[in-house]
């Protein structure tokens, strides 16, 4: 039902703004792709009132534009096919046309900026442009604008891209060729050609992706509404809205360049250029909660899609990170995107929260621990846990510093494996991470449990467990197969679905956690052969959760606490890492003394 008032809403606001003319949505193009095997949607605006025939194949119908000039049809669904097909709509006089559409599967594609990421800059990208000769790949790339209310459609125009000082085609449909495919998602691409070369169907990708996004802005303003959780959330973008002045928002930001002017002319150094614009609108802010999915999702929702990939997260674990909020808001985002798109079951792929910032050692093992990143990936991991037809990729394994590591081959392939699986009866191909199952202390260490076999991918010790007692200094723990019994040649029989885990300075351990850093050092992935290249689920033991951030003014005494308490773990870790490896040493002494 909400799903049908978005479309109305969006049909009866544009069709209020004087436009009378014959139209479709901007959505619908030249080389587009339509959803094969599900009612074809198609919509515009006309003269109110005015007859309006919809044409595409085989299939012909008629319809009236309503009184505000809304229309919209549903034509009977058809097969997959590599034939283009011609898309007539015609009324009192008027036509539009669109040619080259192929039957397949559509695929939305979102997320911030690592789902983002252009293939031209990634490793290997320059060999797949090289390749990208698919004509039966279509992609979308659709301009990026938030809201507070449901935009009516979305733009065709040339997009400034700040990050890389350049203009960017953006809201029309192309075939894919190494020009066309170079600016675009680097995931999402790899995603779908592997999905085209192993079906043979024709697969259009709608990149909705907004770098610097949170979860919050892809979840709809309705669903927040009914979540005691996210009311605070929604009241603080409510008094950012009403308490925004445009022209005070400029004065404060001369005032500021006037002083910094002051400070680099004494410095020698040329000043920065007068600023002439205020700070930007928190109404139109791409995070201001709903913001990005009503200027992005909710324009196009009444297309039927195969599915969606998502990859995102940073935003959400910066220095306001409330992952106990996320875990809430992640589920309801798919819920939410579910609903929207009518499918209850719509697959959905989820890329973990990628690697980024200082990579984690022994040396700094327990300061790099202390960070929000991997509470949000367990957020996610939740939430494909306890929703039906949705898929898991960790990506915390790239191990360099850069927050938009260059990696995303790996995570094109591995998402991509679960929707050939799921989707596409590819079932002999491996694709869900070993997770964690169960655990047992056992005198000074702890025995863990896994839903499948696992193994290190690079023939060294298994590394990445941290093992605490009741003080939570998590040590880098030791881990091994656990022995169960012998084999017919004498050796150990090993259960490689089960780990020993321990440190010799945790004699009443309580908790284990693995890969659990930002940018974590770990090792183990799935065991057998062609997923070796998957790395297991991050997981924890404890339940002593990172605290969420308050909601407030930066210079709020709930804020100010917050944040020192986050840096008095910070400091109590970079203590604790000073000292082990003393500790280390002398336990290795007495051990051996007692030997």
């Amino acid at each position: 039902m909400r799903s049908l008032l978005l479309l109305l809403g969006c049909l009866v606001l544009s069709s209020t703004s004087g436009v009378a003319e014959l139209r479709v949505s901007n959505i619908f193009g030249d080389h587009m792709v339509l959803q094969r095997d599900e009612p074809i949607r198609v919509w515009g605006w006309a003269e109110a009132g005015a007859s309006v025939r919809v044409a595409f194949a085989t299939r012909d119908l008629t319809v009236k534009a309503d009184g505000d000039g809304a229309w919209s049809v549903e034509l009977e669904a058809l097969p997959a096919s590599s034939q283009p097909h011609h898309l007539a709509v015609t009324s009192d006089g008027e036509s539009v046309s669109c040619d080259g559409i192929l039957i397949g599967d559509i695929w939305v594609l979102g997320g911030q900026s690592n789902m983002e990421d252009v293939l031209e800059d990634v490793y290997h990208g320059d060999t797949e442009v090289a390749a990208a000769n698919y004509s039966q790949i279509r992609l979308m790339t659709i301009p990026q604008a938030a809201a507070q209310e449901v935009l009516t459609d979305i733009e065709r125009l040339n997009e400034f891209n700040a990050w890389t000082n350049r203009y960017e085609q953006k809201g029309s449909w192309a075939v894919c060729s190494p020009r066309a495919v170079r600016r675009f998602s680097a995931i999402g691409y790899i995603f779908g050609r592997r999905l085209h070369q192993v079906s043979g169907v024709p697969i259009g990708l709608i990149d909705a992706s907004w770098g610097g996004t949170t979860a919050e802005a892809w979840t709809s303003r309705e669903t927040l509404g009914t979540m005691a959780d996210a009311k605070p959330l929604l009241d603080e973008w409510k008094f950012k809205v009403e308490a925004y002045d445009a022209e005070a928002s400029l004065q404060r930001r001369i005032a500021n360049w006037e002083r910094d002017t002051e400070r680099r002319k004494k410095e020698g150094k040329t000043p920065n250029p007068k600023p002439t614009e205020p700070d930007q609108d928190p109404a139109t802010n791409r995070n201001h909660p709903g913001g990005s999915f009503n200027g992005m999702i909710a324009p196009y929702a009444s297309l039927n899609i195969r599915g969606a990939i998502f990859n995102q997260g940073f935003n959400n674990a910066l220095g306001d990170a409330r992952p106990q909020l996320y875990a809430k808001v992640f589920q309801a985002m798919i819920e939410d995107w579910r609903e929207a798109f009518r499918n209850e079951a719509l697959p959905f792929g989820i890329v973990a929260l990628t690697a980024g910032g200082e990579p984690q050692t022994l040396a700094n093992f327990e300061e790099r621990q202390v960070d929000a990143g991997p509470f949000i990936r367990e957020a996610q991991a939740k939430a494909w846990q306890a929703l039906e037809h949705v898929g898991f990729a960790p990506a915390y394994d790239q191990q360099v510093p850069w927050y938009h590591p260059h990696k995303k081959f790996e995570l094109g392939e591995r998402i991509a494996r679960w929707a050939l699986f799921t989707c596409y009866g590819q079932d002999q191909l491996g694709w869900q991470p070993a997770a964690f199952s169960d655990w047992e202390i056992q005198d000074d260490h702890m025995i863990l449990s896994f839903d499948r076999q696992v193994r290190v991918h690079d023939g060294r010790p298994f590394s990445g467990f941290a093992i605490a007692g009741e003080d939570q200094h998590f040590y880098p723990a030791k881990g091994e197969f656990v022995a169960v019994g012998k084999q017919d040649n004498g050796r150990e029989k090993l259960d490689e679905s089960k780990l020993k885990v321990w440190h010799p300075l945790v004699k009443e351990p309580k908790a284990v956690r693995y890969a659990w850093a930002r940018n974590p050092v770990a090792n183990v992935v799935n065991s057998r052969h062609h997923e070796r290249t998957i790395p297991i689920v991050s997981f924890r033991t404890d339940s002593w959760d990172w605290p969420d951030a308050p909601f407030g003014d930066r210079g709020s005494e709930a804020v100010q606490a917050h944040r020192q308490k986050i840096n008095a773990m910070r400091q109590q870790a970079r203590e604790w890492a000073k000292e082990r490896p003393l500790a280390e040493a002398k336990a290795l002494l007495e051990s051996a003394k007692a030997e």
